[in-house]
């Protein structure tokens, strides 16, 4: 249960909803939710194959420690998440072109990070293949569910009131931005320690 928060957590349905507003509108709600469940299923098939081959993937093909990535992806996190703090949403130029190009834009990289892959390596060595599997597709479908709910009540709503609403998740999302530096320190502090042993610590961020 706490690496499913965790991982929900990271990938953040509130500033997903705010980043992805403008290809809302843009968009039918039909189509919106087809290429929304195909960035989900891409990134599934990303976490699942982080999951069953994740740290022989990074130590023999990528040739890096999990303890690099955890920093790295800490140093990423802590950029993001101070971005969503002091800027909060803003226009999208990246939601470009046909739309089924959209689906890997938006699973990459507003779902797949170095933080996401880090829990999703860590899933796959705390647990069976069965249960992180199981774990990682609860996270995306919580996330998936939210996200297109909040699209179907955007459609629904308009002028005051969606613009009322859209200030509600950018308290939200800086509110959730909050943990995810904390979580990116907690990355970059276990990383050093674990390629730096004379740092101290022998308790690894789980």
């Amino acid at each position: 249960m706490d690496q499913f928060l965790l991982m929900l957590v990271i990938i953040n349905p509130f500033a997903q909803v705010l980043y992805l507003a403008e290809l809302m509108n843009e968009l039918s709600f039909k189509d919106f939710f087809r290429v929304h469940m195909r960035a989900t299923v891409i990134s599934l098939v990303i976490f699942l194959i982080f999951t069953l081959f994740g740290r022989g993937l990074l130590q023999h093909v990528f040739q890096v420690q999990l303890a690099s990535l955890q920093v790295f992806g800490g140093i990423i996190m802590l950029y993001i998440a101070f971005r969503y703090i002091s800027q909060g949403p803003g226009s999208n130029l990246l939601f470009r072109g046909d739309i089924s190009e959209l689906a890997p834009q938006i699973s990459l990289p507003y779902m797949v990070g170095p933080g996401t892959i880090w829990v999703a390596i860590l899933l796959g060595e705390l647990y069976s293949p069965v249960v992180s599997s199981a774990i990682i597709a609860g996270v995306l479908g919580v996330n998936f569910l939210f996200v297109v709910l909040i699209c179907l009540i955007f459609e629904r709503v308009s002028g005051m009131r969606e613009t009322r609403l859209g200030k509600y998740f950018a308290i939200l999302m800086r509110t959730n931005a909050l943990f995810i530096g904390a979580i990116a320190m907690e990355m970059v502090v276990t990383g050093l320690k674990a390629s730096f042993p004379l740092l101290g610590g022998d308790q690894a961020f789980l």
